[in-house]
């Protein structure tokens, strides 16, 4: 997905929408609902406990099952089984990664007085929606990953205020390649043999994809920085999963 994540695996900052895939890629926070009254008590209880605490901020369980839920979904939706007790485990490790990156970063933008800017929601929701022969399609999208377009919606809030928080604190413009770097990936990628386009048709390509991991290294640099001077504590979320 996890981000790509998962990305704040992030992080899952950018929200531009490409396909399907993209949407589904960037979904974060699923809905769980309890089923009957006493079972639904004794689970709220449950996902109030504290998996992780970020300076002070604690992350619950319930959004940590959130969390798990949605990279569980898009594993599951990209072919991938996402059962076994080694792939939960892994999912587990992204999931309160992904939130304490989030968690820490909103924490940072909040400090900065950042807001969403709504006619950038607007513009991804829209765009997204535009992604769908329909809205009946769009709904049901929406529903399999376990959202309403309320809780997307917000999703796609924060990750905006994470956007903009990052774009303001980090220099993007240090993220560049060369045409040997452009060069050894090509070669790379056409190894294997057989049909393959020439390095001036996908050039533009290359160097996108390049530039994209560069900055995702800048990303995971200036989070490491604030992971380090923060206070961070993970605690048990083994009966999450």
């Amino acid at each position: 997905m996890s981000e790509e994540s998962t990305g704040v695996s992030t992080p899952n900052v950018n929200v531009n929408v490409k396909g399907k895939g993209s949407f589904f890629r960037k979904l974060v926070w699923l809905i769980i609902i309890a089923a009957i009254i006493f079972g639904g008590y004794s689970l709220f209880q449950n996902q109030a406990k504290a998996v992780a605490i970020v300076n002070g901020e604690k992350i619950t369980q319930g959004q940590y099952q959130k969390k798990f839920s949605q990279i569980q979904r898009y594993l599951e939706s990209q072919g991938q089984s996402a059962t076994s007790t080694e792939m939960a485990g892994l999912i587990g490790k992204q999931a309160i990664q992904d939130l304490v990156n989030e968690t820490l970063l909103l924490q940072k933008a909040r400090e900065e007085n950042i807001e969403a800017d709504a006619g950038v929601v607007d513009a991804q929701l829209k765009q997204t929606k535009s992604q769908f022969p329909d809205d009946a399609a769009y709904q049901k999208a929406l529903s399999d990953q376990g959202y309403t377009e309320a809780s997307f919606r917000e999703t796609v809030r924060l990750q905006n205020i994470i956007q903009q928080y990052l774009t303001s604190n980090i220099d993007m413009s240090l993220a560049t390649t060369t045409a040997a770097e452009i060069k050894q990936f090509y070669d790379q990628s056409t190894a294997g043999g057989g049909a393959v386009p020439p390095l001036e048709e996908v050039r533009t390509q290359i160097e996108a994809e390049l530039l994209r991991q560069k900055q995702q290294n800048l990303i995971s640099q200036y989070i490491a920085e604030l992971t380090a001077s923060s206070a961070i504590e993970i605690l048990n979320s083994e009966d999450s999963e």
